[in-house]
């Protein structure tokens, strides 16, 4: 779970768990008994829209992390949120209302953001024409992939070149196909997708392996089989040979589950952010015996391609 997600688990269900009943209730508030000592009239107050509490005998307040905190001083953060986690989970704890009426908010607007996308995509694709498809040769694409740090051979092992035209002007890129025919269309100022965007599925072999590396995007793809070319001391990649399956969007990670059936292993090399620790625990959640989630290997990192560019994340 998420900190504001933790932050945001109903603090009067929290306290139900705990042995904390309210004592009453006057103009919206909740009073308690304060869980920090032993007192007769209630002093301790949860204000349910805000999700927040203040303990008026100290003077103190807060969100539910800073309660178990206050509850519990000798423990650290991460014991703080374990416990938090494990009794949401074994309680089946509520989000409060506030924080269910914004996710919904932001659902809505993400809907309306992606309809909006689609529309335009869907303009764009109407009057997309594919000019040529061919080998990865283009000096600037060149320049482009080797500025990420990425082997070129390897780049064009799994990728192509196209050129194509919108509205009679004329584009080229780096050309990655999914598995509906469709494809990524990469250069150093656009990203955009041509035909049906969809999931793609890179055997090395040539045919398939027990293993596969889950990835959130071509770059990621290309870097780790880059390191695993030049075997590079790092510790990024498995030892296994393994298939490569590249999400091309995060949201993607519904059409996985029919692919992975038959993998002994899945690696899951997804970013880290919580997009991408959300599409890890789907997959782990659709098998959990089988998913390895890889991304403790660069941890400092928000995803592959930045270990090798040193970029790391900011605190």
């Amino acid at each position: 779970m998420t900190i504001d997600e933790i932050k945001s688990v109903s603090i009067i269900q929290f306290l139900e768990t705990q042995g904390y009943h309210r004592s009453h209730v006057f103009k919206g508030n909740y009073w308690y008994l304060s869980p920090f000592r032993s007192e007769q009239s209630p002093s301790f107050n949860v204000n349910p829209v805000k999700n927040l509490w203040y303990d008026y005998g100290e003077g103190q307040g807060g969100n539910i992390i800073n309660l178990v905190q206050k509850m519990n001083p000798t423990w650290n953060s991460h014991e703080v949120l374990s416990f938090l986690e494990n009794e949401i989970r074994q309680h089946n704890l509520d989000f409060a209302a506030d924080f269910l009426a914004r996710m919904k908010e932001q659902e809505e607007k993400e809907i309306w953001k992606q309809g909006q996308r689609m529309s335009r995509d869907e303009d764009k694709d109407a009057h997309t024409v594919i000019d040529l498809i061919a080998e990865l040769s283009h000096p600037y694409l060149r320049d482009y992939i080797l500025q990420r740090r990425v082997d070129f051979d390897v780049a064009k092992e799994f990728c192509k070149e196209v050129h194509y035209s919108i509205y009679d002007k004329h584009y080229y890129a780096i050309a990655f196909e999914n598995i509906e025919g469709g494809m990524e269309a990469r250069n150093k100022y656009s990203k955009r997708s041509i035909g049906k965007k969809s999931i793609s599925i890179v055997r090395p072999l040539g045919t398939q392996c027990p293993h596969c590396c889950v990835f959130e995007g071509l770059f990621d793809m290309l870097t780790y089989a880059s390191v695993k070319k030049w075997q590079l001391d790092i510790d990024l990649c498995v030892e296994e040979d393994c298939d490569y399956i590249v999400l091309n969007s995060v949201s993607n990670v519904k059409l996985l589950p029919p692919f992975l059936a038959d993998y002994t292993c899945i690696h899951c090399f997804l970013d880290n952010d919580d997009a991408g620790v959300k599409a890890t625990q789907r997959i782990t959640n659709a098998y959990s015996c089988q998913t390895v989630d890889e991304s403790h290997r660069y941890s400092n990192y928000k995803d592959v391609n930045d270990v090798i560019n040193g970029i790391m994340k900011s605190v």
